[in-house]
């Protein structure tokens, strides 16, 4: 097996497992609420899923880069598994939302890692991870729709419930070894002089060679300072300079990858908006029937759709990813009126969701090939670039979760 395929196989794999306990815990919030009978703190678990996120990915982007990847990587793996066996073994709600904040922070610190470790490897190999990630979607909301009519069938008491939740967390926990085993075994990182046609492969001693090279050629203070002058002073005068480059260095960073942020940002607002509406665009009659269920299905849905437009960009790659964000906006605006109006007849609603979940793929894939690929962003600060992005994506998850409760509890409460 050649090493493209076979870090192809591995990267798949870890963006599987990585965001499989986060999107079990999405897909299955009403389901462990319920298992506590807290059956109006929904809201809370998603809210608790996304808790950290924001503070675990600052902490990666901006003072844990210099971090070795594999320490990285065995710290998430022991998120990981707080988390899932804390949920598994949770007496007490409060107990669990704690737990899921694990869940949650574990996802978010390994996609900024991931993202960021992908610059050593051909940048076409931004579609394994992304797949694999989008194959967790499908994989989550499949265990809480066969979750779901196991319930339906069996009834609605707390103690099967509970029952429920706890295995299927515990039959996640052994996904994590094999987490392990495709980043220590599985993957092979690119040597120095290994390059590809879709993009370069830079190991990571290279990238510390370019940063020992940068430091070097450092600009030293002017000859004309005196001997008694230099002993003195030039180590606080280089110590503003090294300060003043590295916050430079980050505005730069930023200002380089606005657009891509904000755009980033505005799909997942708008996608984690039509999502909640998928919860009431029809009647209350016609969920918590059948199997199965139908905001389930909804959910199943999108995460199929996420998953063919994360796996897409080897087959087709889109410039004008701002298009994605405003398709995506025209979708927000018709779900939410068909919240009210409900003119889409049940028959149509996958298909639309299927789209959704195109759109919200395409536009992350595409987004995060193209700061892998592009020679707009300078290789030593690729990855600074590329966790600065990811970030955006937690704003635009919160931001949609706020959003769609205000509306819900004001001028959509009615419906």
């Amino acid at each position: 097996m050649d090493n493209y395929t076979r870090n192809w196989i591995g990267l798949f794999i870890l963006g599987a497992i990585n965001n499989l306990p986060y999107v079990i815990v999405v897909s299955a919030a009403k389901t462990i609420a319920d298992s506590f009978d807290e059956r109006n703190q929904v809201g809370l678990v998603v809210g608790a899923n996304v808790a950290l996120s924001v503070v675990v990915k600052f902490g990666n982007t901006f003072f844990l880069l210099k971090t070795r990847y594999w320490i990285r990587y065995v710290v998430n793996a022991v998120l990981m598994l707080i988390g899932l066996f804390g949920v598994a073994y949770a007496f007490s709600f409060w107990f669990a939302l704690i737990c899921i904040v694990f869940v949650g922070a574990s996802a978010a610190f390994g996609e900024n890692v991931a993202l960021g470790y992908l610059r050593l490897f051909p940048s076409t190999l931004v579609n394994a991870w992304s797949s694999g990630t989008g194959m967790a979607g499908v994989l989550g909301a499949g265990i809480y729709i066969i979750f779901g009519c196991v319930v339906g069938a069996g009834g609605h008491n707390t103690a099967q419930l509970k029952s429920l939740t706890k295995y299927a967390f515990l039959l996640t926990t052994p996904f994590v070894a094999l987490y392990m085993i495709s980043y220590f075994f599985i993957i092979k990182p690119p040597l120095p002089e290994e390059t590809s046609d879709q993009g370069s492969a830079r190991s990571v001693g290279n990238v510390q060679a370019e940063e020992e090279e940068d430091e070097v050629h450092k600009p030293l203070l002017h000859d004309a300072v005196s001997g008694e002058e230099q002993v003195f002073e030039a180590p606080a005068e280089r110590l503003r300079m090294y300060e003043e480059t590295m916050c430079r260095r980050i505005i730069r960073c930023f200002k380089l990858t606005t657009w891509l942020s904000f755009n980033l940002c505005a799909v997942y607002l708008f996608e984690y908006i039509v999502q909640g509406c998928a919860a009431k665009v029809r009647p209350k009659s016609e969920y918590n029937i059948g199997c199965p269920e139908l905001y389930a299905a909804l959910s199943l849905c999108y995460q199929a759709g996420v998953f063919v437009s994360r796996s897409s960009v080897q087959l087709l790659r889109i410039q004008r990813i701002e298009i994605l964000t405003i398709l995506q906006a025209i979708n927000m605006v018709i779900w939410l009126f068909d919240v009210h109006y409900k003119f889409m007849p049940t028959s149509i609603l996958p298909v639309v969701m299927i789209y959704v979940g195109l759109l919200g793929g395409a536009s992350y894939v595409n987004i995060f090939f193209r700061l892998l690929h592009d020679d707009v962003y300078p290789d030593k600060d690729r990855e600074l670039c590329i966790n600065i992005v990811a970030i955006f994506i937690t704003l635009g998850i919160v931001l949609g979760t706020v959003s769609e409760t205000i509306l819900f509890n004001t001028v959509l409460k009615s419906d």
